[in-house]
């Protein structure tokens, strides 16, 4: 009788303690898919007040000590955002600060998830974003980007943010080091084609970047202004107020 009894209050705990992790895990994705869908509507704004918000969001979330890598992530995503924003006023020491903030919390996440491609991803875009304020620092910043691009190309060639940043890069970039429309142009064509056909393995999981590939496609086509091409800006244009 003892025995049953205490294979009864085993079960019971068990159970308990099953209930108790799936209602977090509950809790986390809503909270998760909360933060992510207001982050996106503060960064397409381009709203520093916004972005802000949404940051506090994932700090709140992390407390939750649940899938911190990718909470980590969006942490990093919020602070590039907020970089952003200081790139709009040109104001050298915001993009420095949030960019620096952004490496070392994007550096979290890889420590403890180094399998996750989009964080490589982020990574080569903040260290390009440090030309911005570090000039001086050529060589280390060629580095930095060459690394996270490795690594990024290793585990999924195929991201369509991969592709962009690469198209974004090569757009900024003079002919002369490299870069121009003509590279940028088959780039951000790729980019769109993967966006169409992805399906992100987690609804947790970043799909931002599609407007941005189309956008920067439609400003490729009208710094190449051949023939046809602002017509084919507008269509671009178009698809991009769409999302």
């Amino acid at each position: 009788m003892k025995k049953q009894i205490t294979c009864v209050i085993l079960f019971l705990i068990t159970f308990s303690l099953i209930q108790l992790k799936a209602n977090a895990t509950g809790d986390f994705d809503k909270a998760m898919l909360k933060g992510k869908k207001h982050l996106n509507e503060a960064m397409n704004k381009s709203d520093e007040t916004m972005i802000t918000k949404a940051r506090g969001e994932f700090e709140r979330i992390l407390q939750l000590k649940e899938q911190t890598w990718l909470v980590n992530y969006y942490l990093a995503l919020s602070d590039y955002g907020l970089a952003m924003t200081g790139s709009k006023t040109q104001d050298k020491d915001k993009i420095k600060k949030y960019t620096q903030s952004a490496i070392d919390v994007l550096n979290k996440s890889l420590d403890e998830n180094p399998k996750f491609a989009d964080s490589y991803i982020l990574l080569e875009s903040l260290n390009f974003n440090r030309w911005q304020y570090e000039p001086d620092k050529m060589q280390d910043i060629i580095a930095a980007s060459n690394s996270a691009d490795e690594s990024a190309k290793k585990l999924e060639a195929d991201n369509p943010r991969y592709i962009l940043i690469n198209g974004i890069a090569h757009y900024w970039t003079p002919e002369m080091y490299g870069g121009g429309t003509k590279i940028a142009i088959p780039e951000f064509d790729k980019s769109i084609s993967l966006f169409a056909a992805r399906k992100e393995k987690s609804e947790l999981y970043p799909d931002w970047g599609q407007d941005m590939a189309l956008g920067y496609m439609a400003l490729s086509l009208l710094k190449r202004n051949d023939d046809g091409d602002i017509a084919k800006a507008k269509k671009y244009i178009d698809e991009g107020v769409k999302l």
